[in-house]
């Protein structure tokens, strides 16, 4: 009986990894090769850099009104929780955020800001000098619109005939480029992005639709590949080798793939788990990470008439180059956040005393420990992006290790951690990305490393698919 439940075991285990192989082989083998395409050319977003090359400097001759008269005009009850002014087509303007929604407001003339083609393209101007002509349509969304621009829909997509094949977007609602492409990013991310996270537009759009797809096509890979090592390792023979000594029984590319199963299959396991858990699958070791609650209790409460009434003409005035002013609350006091073509940073300098009083309030009557840090640490530190140093981490005593990090020259929190984040930096930048410490994830190191293994585990998955492609013709012949 015992030997008929086993041989049925392995039946049943063969049937599956066969047809899982079949229906996902090829996905998986794109997989690895979409992989290598990310880690050069990541999916498109407007950098720093990029947008304080589009922005013109302010003039303090052309602001006309005061950031509450222009909030005023926008007529929406309560406080705007953000505010910024920079210019938009050569005209300054106020952005105002409130209910998760943007509104403008002319900063020269006090009307709110009317969009249209001709001014998207006017604003998008400046992001492709080397254009001869633009043309701008209303779109709610496309293949390079997800993400943070979706705030902004319905956005502008201004094409334009540079060089580069640049295809601009504006906000429909602030008038600023909020995110540009050009003809070599989009295309190798068709190679990259796109594949790798299943990124087509009719299936994102629907973010839950999509997030499922994801987790049910990565847990079936990984069963794959679960079931895959079972069999490779069931099937291997070290003491009692087969006829001619051999320790597989197969030949050709079933012994390829047996041999190169065996060799990549562990990592192949961590890398589909890591990327299951990237969809935070049944809402697993998700993390609130920083909320509206927490920026609002850093800021000390939300901003008040006064603060909108600053006059800022004569700052503009004193700062020449000034790219953009952002409304900066901190501990219950105004300050300013000031960009030029260098960096950001704030009109007046926090105290030490009043920075650490503001981060006490995000975990009122807490006991917390406040570091300040040069370098990097396991959870702020840079890979993809450059993070921001120096930071001010603060620890707070609680069962969650809650923490938080703050840059003290924005008084801007830019990092939070908690145990189930901390889990997660682990389980999925550990495993996925083979970023465990700064040795490892140092370059040229890391891209030698993954490159290579990637190669290995493509070449394991093709095995597979050629197994699986006789498998469907010898069938059809039948």
């Amino acid at each position: 009986m015992a030997l008929l439940i086993v041989r049925s075991w392995k039946r049943h285990a063969h049937l599956w990894h066969r047809w899982l192989g079949i229906v996902l082989g090829l996905l998986v083998l794109l997989w690895f090769g979409s992989g290598v395409v990310m880690m050069y050319v990541p999916y498109p977003a407007l950098t720093e850099p990029e947008r304080m090359a589009w922005l013109d400097p302010l003039d303090a001759e052309q602001i006309q009104v005061n950031a509450w008269h222009a909030w005023q005009a926008v007529d929406r009850p309560g406080m705007p929780s953000a505010v910024r002014l920079n210019t938009v087509a050569g005209r300054p303007a106020y952005h105002f955020k409130g209910d998760t929604r943007w509104w403008s407001v002319w900063a020269d003339s006090g009307q709110p800001m009317q969009m249209s083609a001709q001014l998207a393209v006017d604003s998008a101007r400046n992001a492709a000098p080397g254009a001869r002509a633009l043309s701008a349509e209303l779109i709610d969304i496309d293949q390079w619109s997800f993400g943070r621009v979706q705030q902004h829909r319905p956005l502008y997509r201004v094409s334009a005939d540079d060089a580069a094949g640049s295809v601009l977007y504006v906000s429909s609602r602030t008038g600023e480029l909020v995110r540009d492409t050009t003809r070599g990013e989009r295309a190798w991310n068709w190679a990259g992005s796109v594949i790798h996270w299943i990124y087509f537009t009719p299936l994102r759009e629907h973010g839950q639709w999509w997030r499922q797809v994801v987790m049910w096509t990565s847990g079936a890979a990984l069963l794959l590949v679960m079931l895959g090592m079972l069999l490779g390792i069931q099937r291997l023979r070290l003491r009692r080798p087969y006829a001619g000594g051999r320790r597989s029984p197969y030949r050709g590319w079933q012994a390829w793939h047996h041999w190169l199963g065996l060799s990549i299959g562990a990592l192949m396991l961590t890398w589909l788990f890591s990327g299951w858990l990237s969809v935070t699958p049944f809402d697993w070791l998700s993390s609130p990470g920083v909320t509206d609650k927490d920026r609002l209790a850093f800021a000390g409460g939300p901003l008040s008439r006064a603060d909108l009434s600053a006059p800022v003409d004569d700052l503009v005035r004193r700062h020449p180059g000034l790219l953009e002013l952002e409304w900066r609350r901190i501990d219950g006091q105004i300050n300013f956040s000031m960009l030029d073509h260098v960096q950001r940073q704030l009109l007046q300098p926090m105290p030490a005393e009043r920075m650490q009083h503001a981060i006490q309030a995000l975990r009122p009557g807490v006991p917390v420990r406040f570091e300040r840090l040069t370098g990097e640490d396991d959870y702020h530190y840079s890979h993809h992006q450059q993070a921001v140093l120096p930071v001010v981490r603060a620890r707070f005593a609680l069962a969650d290790e809650t923490t938080f990090y703050i840059d003290p020259l924005q008084g801007e929190i830019v990092g939070h951690a908690d145990r189930n984040s901390k889990w997660n930096r682990w389980l999925f930048n550990g495993l996925h990305q083979l970023d465990f410490v700064a040795e490892l994830r140092a370059r040229p190191v890391w891209d030698v490393l993954v490159i290579v293994l990637c190669t290995v585990g493509a070449i394991s998955t093709m095995t597979g698919v050629v197994l699986g492609w006789r498998r469907l013709r010898s069938r059809r012949k039948k």
